[in-house]
């Protein structure tokens, strides 16, 4: 806390400044924080140490989830998404067992803090389409079926009153666990292999006016053998609107939603 020096005079800091004597005069200035290297070698920030560790691999954690989807994230993502999945990750990697700054970096520490997640935040994917697919994998994990029994009109809510069609999508992340290297103060992925990759399928367009019934969407993963036990794969399901004119269909943009579905 700030001393009172006499009736005017502060010695200390008070609301971010510093308050100090100095050569006979009266000194004040924007108090500054510890050194980099002294948050680096202090045992007194240690804990700062180890939340910096971890908010780093958390942002590692999202880009890799981004990397595997990356084109078509861009057409579905508002400005904040990079952001907010990186704060997902953070609090997953807070599930992992070890001390802070040590705990193993998996999806699966806490897969319900994925699930449910939008690209873009301003629009829910379940108020715009209510069919619910079903996920099943294949030739461990190298292949994802979505399979949707029935497809209708009630399914959309809040069409486009000039969409003419419908273009489901399904795509897929590929993201190993991170396990700490204290030696080496940093993160590394247990299956680099099989981290960052993906693929993106979408359906034929799809008329909005007629019921459609057993629909599939099949994603082969970008790996030759069986998918690591040590990597996590993140479904993703999304919806656009297309208008036809004549031959040709037109995409209606800012109608576009994807959220995560599943883990396995």
């Amino acid at each position: 806390m700030a001393k009172q020096k006499g009736l005017i005079k502060i010695h200390g800091t008070l609301n971010g400044i510093s308050y100090y004597p100095l050569g006979g005069q009266y000194i004040s200035r924007i108090a500054t924080g510890p050194s980099k290297e002294r948050i680096q070698t202090d045992p007194a920030y240690a804990k700062v140490r180890a939340n910096n560790l971890e908010f780093g691999m958390a942002s590692r954690l999202s880009k890799a989830i981004r990397t595997g989807i990356l084109e078509t994230a861009k057409e579905f993502q508002d400005s904040t998404m990079a952001s907010r999945l990186t704060g997902v990750c953070y609090k997953i990697i807070k599930e992992g067992s070890g001390s802070p700054g040590k705990r193993e970096a998996s999806l699966t520490n806490n897969p319900k803090a994925l699930k449910g997640f939008q690209l873009n935040q301003k629009q829910s994917f379940e108020q715009i389409y209510t069919a619910k697919p079903i996920v099943t994998s294949h030739k461990n994990r190298r292949i994802i079926t979505l399979s949707i029994p029935k497809s209708s009109k009630i399914h959309l809510e809040k069409k486009p009153k000039t969409a003419t069609h419908f273009q489901l999508i399904a795509a897929l992340s590929l993201v190993s666990n991170y396990k700490c290297r204290p030696n080496q103060k940093s993160y590394r992925p247990v299956a680099p292999k099989h981290n960052g990759l993906g693929i993106t399928q979408k359906s034929e367009p799809l008329l909005c006016k007629i019921e459609h019934t057993n629909l599939q969407i099949q994603l082969k993963t970008p790996v030759k053998t069986a998918v690591s036990k040590h990597a996590t794969l993140i479904v993703w399901f999304g919806i656009q609107f297309l208008k036809q004119e004549k031959k040709q269909f037109h995409l209606l943009k800012n109608r576009q939603v994807m959220h995560c579905i599943t883990l396995l």
